[in-house]
């Protein structure tokens, strides 16, 4: 317990501590404040009271304490709680990051005024082992076939459709007629466009729509389940009619020079690929460094592990849950808040931490930094610099942009003063990549 009695007149203010950052301050106001406070607010009441038979402010105090006893005594009190509450918070150099519980008041005339406020304070944490951190790089070796994968999907973006005269099978598009009968409602859909896709395809329409030919008409039923995803027609029965006008392949551009020169103006085939190869590597490089960095971090966090408040953490959820309703029709709070748990009190954590590496390191953001990002945002969405600006005049706006530049410098202090060791990883050949 931690005590401090102050001169007359001043309060008197012990500090407990409860679980993890939780404070209970213990006030007590002196009678003699208290009294003084009383004698104001009385004065106050009797200059602006108007009781009967006599004039403004000239009722005698003992008719305006009877006729007003209960507003003044709510007013002294609403008077006197606030201030000795941040009296208390300064006395005791404690930086509450919530709203107090005001609990446990004993108030009267003519006694002093005691009253106990529960906070939870900034977590006091001492940052420390955050240099020397080993952390290993792996990066992905790209290989020839790799690159033919990649190449693959280039030909899939510039396919055509062909159409052909022989039954539909999966991965063919189908040209349709569709009247969709839902409830009272009809929805008719003209040359509608079918991928029969393999993998993410109700049943029923695999059933009626693979090995049906241009001309054949299809009727069928489809009950969803209560879980789809389309919210209109999840739990609802919905009947199809269905004619097939055409049936159609898709035909990839064969990989030659020719097609090199069609998708970018390169010289030949050979180019292309090298060019396709750079790309790879490039973004395995890019994602060695962000796993690298995430190591750090991880590491920072789990040396430096403390306990978070609980303000904080719900602030956190209460922030997510608020972000993914302006997304999304249907939120399971309960849910997220148990998947995301882990997630918010590391971030929490870091947070704190990547703040106190700054200041030990004096790590610092200068106008010139935040200058020179708001340059590369123009340039990134090709918006003037002037434009930018203006749209970045909120002042809660540049405080992210700079804790996001300031966490970057943190982060760099740490790659500088790491130890990395580089390792190649190779992709199995029957690997998908990212």
């Amino acid at each position: 317990m931690n005590q401090s009695d102050n001169q007359e007149k001043k309060l008197t203010v012990a500090v407990r501590q409860g679980k993890g950052w939780k404070r209970t301050l213990e006030i007590e106001v002196p009678k003699e404040a208290v009294d003084e406070e009383f004698e104001a607010v009385y004065q106050k009441y009797k200059s602006l009271s108007k009781l009967p038979g006599f004039r403004k402010g000239k009722a005698p105090l003992h008719l305006v304490k009877l006729r007003y006893q209960k507003e003044i005594e709510e007013e002294v009190l609403e008077s006197l709680v606030p201030k000795a509450y941040e009296d208390a918070t300064k006395e005791t150099n404690l930086s509450p990051i919530c709203l107090p519980e005001v609990r446990e008041i004993q108030f009267k005339e003519g006694t002093p005024l005691k009253f106990k406020a529960e906070i939870e304070i900034k977590p006091e944490v001492e940052v420390k082992d955050y240099t020397d951190l080993e952390v290993v790089k792996e990066v992905w070796q790209i290989t020839d076939e790799e690159v033919e994968r990649s190449l693959n999907y280039l030909r899939e973006d510039f396919a055509e459709l062909h159409p052909v005269q022989r039954p539909a099978k999966f991965h063919d598009y189908l040209v349709v007629d569709l009247v969709k009968y839902q409830e009272d409602k009809v929805d008719r859909l003209k040359n509608h466009q079918i991928f029969l896709d393999p993998h993410n395809m109700i049943k029923e329409f695999q059933e009626a729509l693979v090995n049906a030919k241009a001309g054949e008409k299809k009727e069928f039923e489809v009950e969803y389940p209560t879980s789809f995803h389309n919210q209109k027609l999840a739990g609802r029965k919905v009947r199809y009619q269905i004619t097939i006008k055409e049936v159609k392949e898709k035909v990839l551009p064969e990989a030659n020079d020719a097609f090199a020169k069609t998708v970018g103006g390169y010289k030949n085939l050979g180019e292309l690929k090298n060019k396709i190869k750079e790309g790879l590597v490039s973004k395995a490089q890019r994602e060695a460094e962000a796993e690298v960095r995430n190591q750090l971090i991880n590491q920072v966090i789990r040396r430096n592990a403390f306990e978070v408040p609980d303000t904080l953490l719900n602030f956190y959820m209460d922030s997510l849950i608020d972000d993914l309703r302006k997304k999304y029709k249907r939120v399971d709070e309960r849910r997220i808040r148990k998947d995301y748990q882990d997630i918010a009190i590391d971030h929490i954590r870091w947070d704190l931490l990547f703040h106190q590496i700054a200041e030990k390191e004096k790590i610092k953001v200068s106008q010139e930094e935040i200058k020179a990002w708001v340059e590369d945002f123009a340039q990134d969405y090709r918006m003037r610099s002037e434009d930018v600006r203006k749209l970045l005049e909120n002042p809660s706006q540049m405080k992210r942009i700079k804790e996001d530049i300031l966490e970057k410098k943190v982060v760099d202090f740490l790659l500088r003063n790491a130890k990395i060791k580089e390792k190649t990883k190779q992709k199995n050949s029957n690997e998908e990549p990212k």
